[in-house]
């Protein structure tokens, strides 16, 4: 029996990955599957360059601001819905710029314990300093929230969370993967990032911020670019332009981060554009 193919339409921010999947949505009858980390938030729409109804073309779109701005979402329970909604559409495209995502979805993971509420509430109050001390001589990852994690996973189990990942991986989907990652030149790339977010600016994300801050918003939509710079600039450390320099900055910088990981963790029959090329994605 032939499998199910499903598209996956890459690259890093503002590479155009977006609207290179619509079009061939629209070319195939498909339907597009989110996987960008901070677009599952229902917050930040703009910001997050989350798609408005009008730039979905009346194509379905699926896993886009489903999480409350007081949820975290990660990779284990990101791919668990992937895949239960690409078993239900005939042509599935997959598109998005976080690479954990992806990877799980095509290569699986490790399986991870379930974890009580009473753990996940009390690791999340502590402050960072006691969540490192509490890991103690267990490797420590280097950002907050995979410190979090690690430190629930030890506390709920017992057990480090190495011991966890170095489980077989658990697959989610037989299916054949077609993929394919936007690459364009740097300094073209870093022109599109600037661009965006000259008209990010036009579409009141300033705004966004202020009801995320009104709302004491503790989830994993509050890590997103963007919201740490515009809240100095709310709470008068700093002038708007100050305030967008930094974006712009962190953006490229996370930019850099997503082109070296798709050049080198993507599979070996990945196709690469320096540009969204809908002829090339339906000729492959």
């Amino acid at each position: 029996m032939t499998k199910k193919q499903v598209y996956i339409i890459a690259g890093p921010t503002a590479s155009g990955k977006s609207g290179l999947a619509l079009d061939l949505a629209e070319k195939i009858g498909g339907e597009i599957v989110n996987a960008d980390a901070f677009q599952v938030y229902s917050g930040l729409q703009a910001l997050t360059a989350r798609p408005t109804q009008d730039e979905m073309r009346g194509i379905p779109h699926h896993l886009y601001g489903y999480m409350g701005n007081n949820d975290q979402e990660d990779a284990a329970g990101w791919v668990k819905k992937a895949a239960e909604v690409i078993s239900k559409i005939e042509h599935p495209i997959v598109v998005g710029g976080t690479g954990l995502y992806l990877s799980v979805l095509m290569e699986g993971i490790s399986p991870m314990p379930e974890i009580s509420p009473e753990v996940r509430n009390r690791v999340r109050s502590m402050p960072a300093q006691i969540v490192v001390r509490k890991l103690g001589e267990e490797e420590v990852p280097l950002d907050i929230q995979r410190q979090r994690r690690a430190l629930e996973v030890l506390l709920e189990t017992g057990h480090p969370i190495e011991y966890f990942k170095n489980l077989p991986k658990q697959k989610f989907l037989d299916v054949d993967f077609k993929t394919f990652v936007i690459l364009p030149h740097r300094e073209e790339l870093y022109g599109k990032i600037e661009m965006r977010l000259i008209q990010m600016l036009g579409k009141n994300i300033v705004g966004e911020v202020q009801e995320l801050l009104s709302s004491s918003a503790t989830g994993g939509v509050i890590n997103a670019i963007g919201v740490k710079e515009l809240t100095d600039f709310i709470e008068k450390r700093c002038d708007l332009p100050t305030a967008s320099k930094n974006i712009l900055i962190a953006t490229r910088h996370y930019a850099k981060r997503q082109r070296t990981w798709f050049k080198h963790q993507m599979p070996a029959e990945t196709t690469y554009l320096e540009k969204p090329d809908l002829d090339k994605v339906l000729t492959k």
